[in-house]
């Protein structure tokens, strides 16, 4: 089961398994849970598809989840090297595409980019594989 609390204009405002007070049944495809879930049509009329929603939203996943690992390891959670080695080369390929992008359109906030995050190598790990 899926309950949604509402808000004051009756907008979806949180999404829960469990019935909390306050909290009404709703279905996945309802379109305000579609909507809050930022799954909605757009106002094209298209009924909803969860293949292409996945395919869809496939990028910003991949980048909350480079920033998640930027994250660890700036917090010295984890270290590059923990990875398996096909991540390690993935994970820098994008690192270093996505440095030559800003480098072609005259943005250079590298240096920011890697005190802001911690960098991809932590002071103790000097070299990329």
């Amino acid at each position: 089961m899926l309950y949604a609390q509402f808000d004051d204009q009756g907008k979806v405002k949180g999404l829960t398994e469990s019935p909390l007070p306050g909290a009404r049944e709703v279905s996945l495809r309802d379109p305000e849970v579609l909507e809050f879930l930022a799954m909605g049509d757009g106002g094209n009329g298209e009924e909803f598809d969860p293949d292409t929603f996945l395919q869809e939203s496939d990028k910003a996943t991949i980048r909350i989840l480079e920033d998640l690992i930027d994250t660890l390891i700036g917090r010295h959670l984890i270290r590059f090297t923990d990875l398996p080695m096909p991540a390690q080369k993935k994970l820098l390929g994008r690192r270093l595409a996505r440095s030559l992008a800003r480098e072609e359109a005259g943005i250079d906030d590298r240096q920011q980019e890697q005190e802001k995050r911690g960098g991809i190598l932590s002071d103790e790990e000097d070299s990329l594989f």
